[in-house]
């Protein structure tokens, strides 16, 4: 079994997911991790730019990635971008080969190994929060999705195009101060639902409850690719 990758959205982020896929196979060799393709493709706009009215049309890109990898011979695909896959249901119908969908693989895995929680504060792009990615799959499956206020979600977006400069200046304190005013003196759990945030909140050793949708997506490519 061959992965591809779509990459480039961000290049950090897509190398975070190829990271974690190397650590969690069971491997003592070269020859017995999988055999990845990764398209780090910098040319596809941005999501959340689109979403919102004021940038390109990602679609193209993302089809030609998708047309490119499938022409190398991959057996199936991951995207590590939340907000792409708002247009999961437009770029499927181009390929043969089967997408994984992040955000369907998060809410099935709570579904099954998290039930005792129904509500989870979504941190992601305005793009995501937008076009509304994760409620439509979350609410199918029983779960609901608290969404911050928009002065916070203008702060997230800053920590997200922070981390695709490189730059980490966000503090856990900062971070937590943040997610606490929706506890509502609760436990309720995180969904970092955009793969910068994944590599910040490594980062800044979040001691929050949290779940990580590139995480699970990595672990779903394992099981995959080792059958």
């Amino acid at each position: 079994m061959i992965l591809g990758i779509v990459g480039g959205m961000g290049p950090l982020a897509t190398c975070e997911l190829f990271r974690k896929i190397i650590e969690f196979t069971d491997a003592d060799k070269d020859q017995e991790h999988l055999h990845i393709i990764i398209d780090n493709n910098t040319k596809i706009p941005d999501r959340t730019d689109y979403i919102l009215g004021k940038g390109e049309d990602p679609r193209t890109e993302l089809i030609r990635s998708i047309i490119k990898l499938e022409t190398m011979g991959v057996d199936y695909i991951a995207i590590p971008c939340n907000t792409a896959h708002y247009f999961y249901d437009d770029i499927v119908r181009y390929t043969k080969v089967k997408i994984l969908n992040m955000i369907y693989e998060t809410a099935n895995f709570l579904k099954e190994k998290n039930p005792k929680d129904k509500d989870y504060l979504l941190l992601s792009t305005e793009g995501t929060y937008k076009a509304e990615v994760y409620e439509k799959t979350f609410s199918s499956l029983g779960l609901d999705v608290l969404i911050p206020n928009d002065e916070d979600k203008k702060t997230i977006m800053k920590w997200i195009y922070g981390v695709k400069s490189s730059e980490f200046n966000v503090s856990l304190g900062e971070f937590e101060s943040l997610v606490n005013k929706y506890m509502k003196n609760k436990d309720i759990p995180i969904i970092i639902g955009c793969t910068e945030l994944s590599v910040l909140v490594e980062r800044i050793g979040l001691t929050k409850k949290y779940f990580d949708p590139m995480t699970i997506l990595a672990k779903r490519c394992v099981e995959l690719g080792l059958k």
